[in-house]
């Protein structure tokens, strides 16, 4: 009896939970207001993913500078190197 009792407690709860809610959101003025926020919200995590790809682009760009250099580096070495034992 008092399981019967605790899970129709339980039930009740989320019942009026879930009511509150949804009447929240019937009210025109709260779900324009909820919709702008979710807008707003949207549009600050796109800024963000925008600017991280942004610097993660700088930063692969300027590794691929590096490796490039250090490549054409070691090529020059390798084929001053070639030269002087080809003599």
């Amino acid at each position: 009896m008092k399981h019967e009792t605790s899970n129709l407690l339980i039930g009740l709860g989320i019942g009026a939970v879930v009511g509150v809610a949804v009447g929240y959101l019937m009210v025109a003025d709260n779900r324009k207001k909820l919709a702008e926020e979710f807008d707003h919200a949207v549009s600050k995590v796109k800024e963000e993913v925008k600017d991280v790809y942004s610097k993660a682009k700088n930063k692969a760009e300027n590794v691929k500078e590096h490796v490039t250099e250090d490549v054409n580096h070691v090529a020059e070495k390798v084929a001053g190197k070639t030269a002087t034992e080809t003599k």
